[in-house]
């Protein structure tokens, strides 16, 4: 059986990988958007906060960082000669990356049930809800995988 480094990378593996780019990434657009105020004829405010600023961290970040970790380790594994120490408590990775994931969508999807408090979505919001969800599959696809593939010799 080849090693699997030298293979292509797998469905889950690359569904975990493109969700942590676009986490990451729209991190940084507006997570919500401040709506602008129109008084006599003046208009003010606007703009909005990322996921990334403040009041948001670390509850907003904790869903990106999670999809991150998740992808940075598919990354280390396939693509580089590293040895990754194994989990803690005796869990495999793949049980990580759906906890992991897990978490990140239930954050995400958290987000839509608060209180908003008069703020509206931004567009950083729905890609990482998207991602974070995208991740969850990619873990779910993962353990699939890894559990139908004949062990390497």
């Amino acid at each position: 059986m080849a090693d699997q480094n030298t293979t292509n990378p797998t469905p889950g593996e690359i569904t975990i990988m493109a969700a942590g780019v676009v986490a990451l990434i729209f991190s940084f657009f507006d997570f919500y958007k401040v709506p602008s105020v129109s008084v006599r004829g003046f208009s003010g405010g606007g703009g909005g906060v990322s996921a990334w600023g403040s009041g948001l961290f670390p509850t907003a970040t904790l869903m990106v960082i999670f999809v991150i970790i998740m992808a940075v380790q598919i990354a280390v594994a396939r693509f580089s000669k590293a040895n990754l120490p194994s989990p803690p408590l005796g869990f495999t990775w793949e049980q990580i990356h759906i906890v992991l994931g897990f978490f990140a969508a239930l954050y995400a999807v958290a987000f839509l049930v608060v209180s908003k408090g008069g703020l509206d979505f931004g567009v950083g919001f729905w890609f990482i809800l998207a991602a974070c969800i995208a991740a969850l599959v990619g873990a779910i696809l993962l353990q699939r995988e890894r559990a139908t593939s004949p062990p390497s010799a």
